[in-house]
């Protein structure tokens, strides 16, 4: 008997099971190293874990061999980022923590942009939000009105936002 000889698309087929095993190593090693577990949906990859199985029980009664090692490797892989999302639940690591109120430079406002209805991103200082991003030419000065307007189709009257410069 001769052993079976690959084809160039079932190496192609390997490669890319190798491949789709190696993209999980970033989030697997952020896991381990980190106990971090932020940004997992533990609802989302059981639902793909099932998925994993179900197929993978099918590629190994049908023998389509890239797919059962495909197959193996998902369910590795996703369980493993399972087990680890469940171990170190509500563990934030350093770089996914919310950020702290950062300190603006207004100066007896006393606020720092996260109270109700405020007008800017706190990220941003008021001396930048006030900054027009017009590239050097002056701000046109922009009044919201609601003016009432007739449709001219169906004689309707209706209030409509417009901008006038």
């Amino acid at each position: 008997m001769e052993p079976a000889m690959l084809t160039a698309t079932q190496i192609a087929g390997f490669v890319g099971a190798g491949l789709a095993g190696m993209a999980y190593v970033p989030q697997i090693s952020h896991l381990i190293r980190a106990r971090c577990s932020a940004g997992i949906s533990r609802l989302a990859l059981g639902m793909w874990l099932l998925s994993s199985l179900l197929i993978t029980a099918r590629a190994v009664a049908i023998g389509a061999g890239v797919f059962i090692v495909l197959g193996g490797i998902q369910i590795v892989a996703t369980g493993l980022i399972m087990f680890c999302a469940a171990r170190y639940k509500d563990r934030p690591c350093p770089s996914h923590r919310p950020d702290p109120p950062r300190a603006t430079t207004a100066t007896g406002t006393g606020a720092s942009g996260y109270e109700p209805g405020s007008w800017r991103p706190a990220s941003r200082p008021v001396r930048e939000s006030a900054t027009p991003a017009r590239h050097g030419r002056p701000p046109r000065a922009y009044v919201r009105a609601r003016r009432p307007q007739s449709d001219v189709v169906t004689g309707l009257q209706t209030t409509r936002l417009k901008e006038t410069a």
